[in-house]
């Protein structure tokens, strides 16, 4: 006569190693639909719309776009640095700026989260607060900026950004910054050096100098088409060469608009 086996341990013995295989798929299953903060792959600039299509909130008679007013990949003397930025809407929309730094897998400690800000049509600009810790020399950071065209609806949200490094400033540099006089003069010999964050930064409160603004403009675009003639990776160069499209038409935009 063949004993049976029906208490809870025997049954809890034999159910085991199913249970644990089980377990095991479960666990992996979450693990990989749910990388974890900071492990997304490397973050290259973007300028679109989260769908890919909307450069701008409202349908406006030319083609420019939110857009950054500097290079894509650039370099700052400035632990606390300007950002500047381009809005084509004519409509006033809620904006949001963000500061991460940039790691080897993409977007790493958030520095600045969700500052609030209001569009306005042209030029805008956001000076780093003396109340934050200042950035660090040798570290890479990336920098975006976020048009909410409806807040109820993520989607529709307009995003542009750059990514830019904190050097030392040379001595050669420095030792002429400290002879100019002018802010003019400051922003020249920044721009000689290829800082375009300081360059800018020097005139961009500076009505008097709209069209040493637009030079500057200019000359960032002509060092994003440069650089991407050196550029082997494809998809590189057409990040730069869109870059310097968008400046093209932000400068168009802002002659028109002093006519």
């Amino acid at each position: 006569m063949k004993k049976r086996y029906s208490s809870k341990h025997y049954w809890a013995i034999k159910l085991l190693p199913s249970l644990v295989l089980l377990s095991y798929f479960v666990v992996v299953n979450i693990v990989l639909a749910t990388p974890p903060k900071g492990s997304a792959e490397r973050t290259r600039p973007i300028n679109t719309g989260s769908n890919g299509h909307r450069t701008a909130c409202s349908r406006t008679k030319g083609k420019e776009t939110l857009t950054v007013l500097s290079p894509i990949y650039g370099k700052t003397v400035s632990t606390r640095p300007v950002f500047s930025w381009f809005v084509p809407d004519t409509e006033s929309y809620p904006m949001e700026l963000y500061l991460y730094e940039d790691t080897e897998k993409g977007k790493g400690e958030e520095i600045l989260a969700e500052i609030p800000l209001q569009s306005k049509l042209g030029i805008m600009n956001y000076t780093f607060p003396q109340d934050k810790i200042a950035l660090s020399v040798g570290k890479k950071y990336i920098w975006q900026i976020v048009l909410m065209c409806d807040k109820n609806n993520p989607i529709k949200d307009v995003i542009a950004e750059a990514v830019f490094e904190v050097v030392d400033i040379p001595a050669s540099l420095n030792s002429q910054l400290k002879r100019a006089n002018t802010n003019k003069e400051r922003s020249e010999l920044y721009a000689q050096f290829g800082f375009w964050y300081d360059a800018f930064a020097e005139i961009n409160n500076d009505s008097i100098n709209r069209e040493l603004k637009l030079s500057l403009l200019e000359r960032i675009r002509q060092s994003e088409i440069n650089t991407a003639s050196g550029v082997l990776e494809d998809r590189d160069k057409k990040d730069l060469e869109d870059q310097a499209e968008r400046l093209r038409l932000v400068i168009s935009a802002e002659k028109a608009r002093q006519k």
